[in-house]
């Protein structure tokens, strides 16, 4: 076992070593941004308006900000302070970008765009390359 894990690496190194420099693949630094975000009114507890409002309403944001996004379907719960559980559609935002993203004053517009109490964010570090 421990020669063919030895020969694989030979190899693999050989065949890199044969790859033009030009040819190989230079991944940037990048973060991903998902941001969740419920789609009840957080006044009302409730959905106002229906999930494709709310998405058409997503999209027109962030093509107002000129901001690259994906957007996912989720079904998601919370838990109030004053112990009411709820579950609601929310929706799951991507953004890929650089560490100089202004998430947080991106999703408060959000947030006060989609009446929302708050939204969580989630960053995660990677690379990025578009082949």
């Amino acid at each position: 076992m421990r020669c063919a894990l030895s020969e694989l690496t030979l190899r693999y190194k050989a065949i890199m070593a044969s790859i033009p420099p030009s040819w190989r693949i230079r991944m940037k630094d990048s973060f991903e941004y998902q941001i969740y975000i419920g789609c009840n009114d957080s006044q009302l507890h409730t959905e106002i308006v229906s999930e494709a409002e709310l998405k058409d309403m997503v999209s027109r944001y962030f093509e107002r900000i000129h901001m690259d996004f994906s957007l996912l379907s989720l079904k998601g719960s919370y838990l109030y302070e004053n112990g009411w559980y709820i579950t609601e559609d929310t929706l799951c935002i991507n953004i890929i970008g650089n560490s100089s993203l202004n998430i947080k004053g991106i999703v408060r517009g959000l947030s006060m765009y989609m009446n929302q109490k708050c939204c969580l964010i989630v960053r995660k570090p990677l690379k990025t390359d578009f082949c």
